[in-house]
This record gives structure tokens, C-alpha cells and sequence, in this order.
């Protein structure tokens, strides 16, 4: 048990260690991107990977029939939802879907939150995705689900680390909300960036998890941009671990700077309303 000393040092200590035990990148994920950038995978590939794991099979075809993509026939099969969703869509779900199983945690108080971060990234994932469609950077649309879904990956690191603790009984009390998101917000950046490069994944991911609630940082990316605008929504909707009311999407630095239109800012807004949540569940 830990006695004299604050959480912020204790969990200071953990994270320094040059031992801690990062989370492991789903290696489903890592196949799955390696199958789609050979350039010549085909369905019945996927249909024989995505197969192995039924957890993420289930997950894949549940989101193929969601309100999401309402009006299409039922989808039974991963080859029918590679035909329905294409391969990019199809790879970002499976991503999705295998990086699920990090958001979990023995202690209730830290599995409740790992929920909640698990729903606002998927919802920051899509709502990116579903922009850069929408303003003309298509082409940049499967970076944006990656940086989006990513971008809060240091608060993942910093519940399992907490919740370490709890389960080695070195911190036995529960833990103040208020105090959890200080930690959060004054950690999760260079962490979350910290484990990005640990991953071996996108320096672009890892750049957008550790400026994007930087308000000094002015952004000309539209990756971090698409994903600072969908991150703003979020919060404002309560997609998030906490909600800022009042924020007026048109009037921030991130619309102004993408020529986003009114109409499209209440669009989003309705997508991640209807559509992410049910993603999320």
C-alpha cells in the first residue's frame, strides 16, 4: 500500500518505468492493415482472417446492419460486408473492432470511464471520417478514423496504469473524479504520442494525440483539423468523459480554417448522434 505519497507522483513513477508494460497493439489489426496494403487481398481473404476472431467477426456484421448504414438490405457474411462496405471501411471497422478489447479494466470506477473513452473515440473516429468525406478531403479520410480514434489513446494508458494500482492495492481508495480528469487532461497528450510511436504506428497519429487540445498549436492539416472539429462536437454532444456546453462550432478556429458550412456542422452533430453511438455500443 502507498503511504506519504500523492496519485500524480505514484502514477508519475508508473509511467517512467522503463519496464511499465504498454498496451499491445491487437495484432488482428496489424493483419488486417498488412492484408489490405498488399494491394491484392481479396474478400474471401478477409472472410478467413476476420473469421478466426468471432468476437470481431460478430462486431463487423453487427455495424454492416447498423442504423449507420439503414436502408441496405441484412448483410450475413464478412464477404457480403466487404461488397457492401468496401475494403477501406471494412479494414477501419475491423481496426475498430479489434482495438476494443484495450477498454477494459478490473476496477468498476476505471472500467466505467474506459467505456466512455471507448465511446467518444469510436464516435471521433467516424464523425472524423464522415467530415473529410464531407469537405473535399476524401483521400484523407481513413487517416482522420485512425487519428481519431487514436487521439485520446494516452487516457487508455493512464486507466490501465490506474487501474494496476487499485488492483495491487497500492491505491485502496476510490479515486475523486475531479482528481482522475486533472490527471487525465495534464498526462494523456505525450503519453498518448508516447504510445503511438511504441506501436510503430503513423508519426501523423502520434503528432494529432500529442497537440490536439493545444490551443497554441495552429493547425494547417486537415487530418488535425477534421479531427479537432470532431472532437469539439463530441464534447459539446457529451460524447465524451466530461461535456462543455456552449461551444459554437462555426465560430471555432478549426471550421474557419476548413470552409465548413453551417449546414454540415448541424449535420455532424445528427450522424454522431444517431450513428456513432450505435457504432460505440
Amino acid at each position: 500500500m502507498t503511504h506519504g505519497r500523492s496519485l500524480i507522483d505514484v502514477l508519475g513513477e508508473e509511467l517512467a518505468r522503463n519496464d511499465l508494460q504498454l498496451p499491445v497493439y491487437p495484432g488482428v489489426a496489424s493483419r488486417v492493415q498488412a492484408l489490405a496494403a498488399s494491394g491484392t487481398a481479396t474478400a474471401e481473404q478477409f472472410e478467413r482472417l476476420l473469421s478466426q476472431d468471432p468476437a470481431i467477426a460478430s462486431q463487423v456484421l453487427r455495424v454492416s446492419n447498423s442504423a449507420f448504414y439503414a436502408g441496405l438490405s441484412s448483410v450475413a457474411t464478412i464477404r457480403a460486408a466487404v461488397l457492401r462496405l468496401g475494403l477501406d471501411q471494412l479494414v477501419t471497422l475491423a481496426v475498430a473492432c479489434a482495438h476494443r478489447g484495450q477498454f477494459t479494466a478490473k476496477d468498476p470506477q476505471v472500467q466505467r470511464l474506459l467505456s466512455q473513452l471507448w465511446q467518444h473515440s469510436v464516435a471521433v473516429a467516424f464523425g472524423a471520417r464522415w467530415l473529410a468525406d464531407r469537405t473535399g478531403y476524401r483521400a484523407q479520410s481513413a487517416e482522420c478514423f485512425m487519428a481519431g480514434l487514436f487521439h485520446d489513446i494516452g487516457k487508455l494508458l493512464i486507466l490501465k496504469v490506474l487501474d494496476d494500482l487499485r488492483r495491487r492495492g497500492e491505491w485502496p481508495h476510490e479515486l475523486p473524479e475531479a482528481l482522475v480528469h486533472e490527471l487525465l487532461a495534464s498526462l494523456h497528450a505525450e503519453q498518448g504520442a508516447r504510445l503511438i510511436r511504441q506501436w510503430n504506428l503513423s508519426p501523423l497519429y502520434a503528432d494529432v494525440a500529442r497537440t490536439h487540445n493545444d490551443p497554441s498549436v495552429e493547425e494547417t492539416n486537415p487530418v488535425h483539423l477534421i479531427v479537432r472539429l470532431t472532437n469539439h462536437a463530441c464534447t459539446k454532444l457529451g460524447m465524451n468523459l466530461y461535456q462543455q456546453e456552449g461551444i459554437v462550432l462555426a465560430a471555432s478556429p478549426e471550421a474557419s480554417a476548413l470552409g465548413v458550412k453551417d449546414v454540415v456542422l448541424a449535420e455532424l452533430e445528427i450522424m454522431l448522434e444517431d450513428g456513432a453511438q450505435t457504432l460505440a455500443a
